[in-house]
């Protein structure tokens, strides 16, 4: 957190190195969480530079943080949500929870070994019947490895929302995979 702040008050004092560094370092994750939002890869990568644009000529104005990787993910975040509002070319949604419904990522970042095609079938169910909400919570925390403090600064909720979350989430998906793996028992069973 330390050197977050430090590097952070090097960006706002106009270090390119550093604004060049948090490029490299940020853009693929920006772009592998944007995509859950907003499935143009164009406007995407838009939306990313027109970020990181704007950081810059703004940086003299911006406040500290000390964590910027959760700053970078929930501004960009709002800023897809922001640009869907003006724009038709973003998915038409009905509420912010419906944005995060691929789950194909997050199961790609939960299986993280050698499971065999039909762990990954049984674990993207159970995922699938999850809120977008919740999916959300575990692709933060598990893709991301965001800690419950950077995950509440990206959702903009309280620390203890987010490990009530968390924790809700974990013990509903353990309780669905448990419910899946019995019923595939018995049906291999009866064979």
């Amino acid at each position: 957190m330390e050197k977050d702040m430090l590097l952070w008050q090097k960006f706002k004092n106009g270090d390119r190195a550093v604004f060049e560094w948090m490029i490299q370092e940020h853009y693929r994750i920006l772009f592998n969480y944007g995509k859950k939002f907003l499935p143009d890869h164009d406007a995407l990568t838009d939306c990313i530079h027109d970020l990181f644009s704007s950081l810059w000529e703004r940086r003299q104005f911006l406040g500290v943080t000390d964590q910027i990787k959760p700053y970078l993910l929930k501004s960009l975040r709002n800023r897809i949500i922001k640009e869907k509002q003006r724009s038709n070319i973003f998915i038409p949604i009905e509420n912010e929870d419906e944005l995060f419904l691929n789950e194909e990522d997050i199961e790609s970042r939960i299986i993280i070994s050698e499971y065999t095609e039909e762990k990954k079938r049984q674990i993207g169910y159970v995922l699938h019947l999850l809120t977008p909400r919740q999916q959300e919570i575990i692709y933060l925390k598990f893709y991301e490895n965001l800690t419950n403090d950077q995950i509440a600064t990206v959702l903009t909720i309280s620390r203890p929302a987010v490990a009530n979350l968390l924790h809700i989430t974990l013990k509903l998906f353990r309780e669905k995979w448990e419910t899946l793996l019995h019923t595939f028992i018995i049906f291999i069973a009866s064979i």
